[in-house]
Formats: structure tokens, C-alpha cells, sequence
């Protein structure tokens, strides 16, 4: 298991620990996040773990579109090796628009103690579902949602939204049309510091041509 960079909590470095340990002791690290919004269509993409990928007990929610830890030494700009390894997709860290830094500490499970500090940023992508390789075992699919329907989800104002999916089969790739409900998405993410919204209106301010200011 690879070393990440541990901190105290005011992002300072003050070591380094593998992955596993960091969590079971609540060790301040950090990780690298993206939403992915296609600005011509207007809707965000989300994505679908495969079962079993953590040590708790997790339903299958439609989760942001990529996410994971930075090795040790790695600088920001290498995160964007996440997007390379989950999407397959051949991004340059110059495509991306990052929209800030969020603290987090949340306990998940016993020994599975989560505090981050998680850069993020939106990934501009004009692709359709099936362009969108997943080269990655980690990603069993991918959900896009009108970032209309996004926001109404975040905000409360509706319960279930119409979505495309796209997943990974034994022979290849399905595809087809579903119903996102709010139960589809992860609680932490709606609740506390409502994170899927504050995205999503991101998202929506980056389409409408802002570019300065976009903070989560």
C-alpha cells in the first residue's frame, strides 16, 4: 500500500503513513476530487464504486465523479492521476478549473476515521457516457444527471430526477436510462456542509461562463 502525506490540522506536513493506517487512527491527509460537467449539454456525471471497495458497509450511491488520495511527494497538479486511473480518460491538470479546499473529519466506521483535506476542482468534459472508457476495476459505471435536475435533487426540491447510466458488464458495456432518487446519493454529501449542491451551483455558475470565484 502506498505512503500518504499526513498533516496536522492546519495543513501542516508533519510525516508520512500508509493509507489504511491513516484511517483506522484518523490521520489528517489529503485527496484530490473532481465533478465532471459537460458545459454543452449541461449535466454532470457521477460515479458508481464497485461493491466491496471499502472496509464498511456502503450502498452503491451515485458518488462525484472522481476521488482519491495523493501519494506522498506528490504535488496538487499530480492528482490529476485519479482521472487517468478511474476514467482512462488522457487529462491534463491545465483542463481542470479548481474551485477550492474543503476540511473535512467525519468518523465512518469504527476504525475508518475520515480527515481530509480535499482539493477540488470541475472537470470540463464534453463526452458522452459511452465515450468515457472506465479503465479502472474500481468504477463499475457511471450516472449523468441535467444539473437542473442535479440541484433540485441536492436542494430537496424533487425526490427522484430522470439519469443515463452506463456500467460495466461480464461481455462489455450497458446502457440505458434511469430514475435517480435522493436515496441514490450519499447522505454525508446532502446533509452538514450540503456539498453535492454547493457542486452543483458550481457547476451551473462554470456553464453559465464564470470562471473566478467558484469556490465548493
Amino acid at each position: 500500500m502506498p505512503l500518504i502525506d499526513i498533516f496536522n490540522d492546519r495543513y501542516e506536513h508533519i510525516g508520512t503513513e500508509d493509507k489504511k493506517t491513516a484511517h483506522v487512527q484518523g490521520l489528517w491527509h489529503r485527496t484530490f476530487s473532481a465533478l465532471a460537467i459537460n458545459p454543452t449539454t449541461k449535466r454532470v456525471v457521477l460515479q458508481k464504486k464497485t461493491p466491496g471497495r471499502y472496509v464498511f458497509d456502503r450502498p452503491d450511491y451515485a458518488d462525484i465523479t472522481v476521488g482519491g488520495h495523493y501519494h506522498a511527494g506528490e504535488t496538487i497538479p499530480e492528482g490529476v492521476r485519479e482521472i487517468h486511473e478511474e476514467l482512462g480518460l488522457p487529462i491534463s491538470y491545465s483542463d481542470l478549473h479548481p474551485i477550492g479546499l474543503r476540511q473535512t473529519a467525519v468518523t465512518l466506521a469504527p476504525d475508518y476515521v475520515e480527515r481530509e483535506f480535499q482539493h477540488w476542482h470541475l472537470l470540463p468534459l464534453d463526452l458522452a457516457l459511452d465515450e468515457i472508457p472506465l479503465s479502472d476495476t474500481e468504477v463499475s459505471g457511471l450516472v449523468d444527471i441535467a444539473l437542473v435536475d442535479a440541484i433540485a435533487l441536492a436542494s430537496g426540491d424533487t425526490d427522484t430526477a430522470p439519469a443515463h447510466y452506463t456500467t460495466r458488464t461480464d461481455t462489455g458495456r450497458e446502457h440505458g436510462e434511469i430514475t435517480l432518487t435522493t436515496a441514490d446519493l450519499v447522505p454525508n454529501y446532502l446533509k452538514l456542509d450540503q456539498l453535492y449542491l454547493r457542486l452543483f451551483v458550481a457547476a451551473r455558475r462554470f456553464c453559465a461562463g464564470e470562471r473566478t470565484h467558484l469556490f465548493w
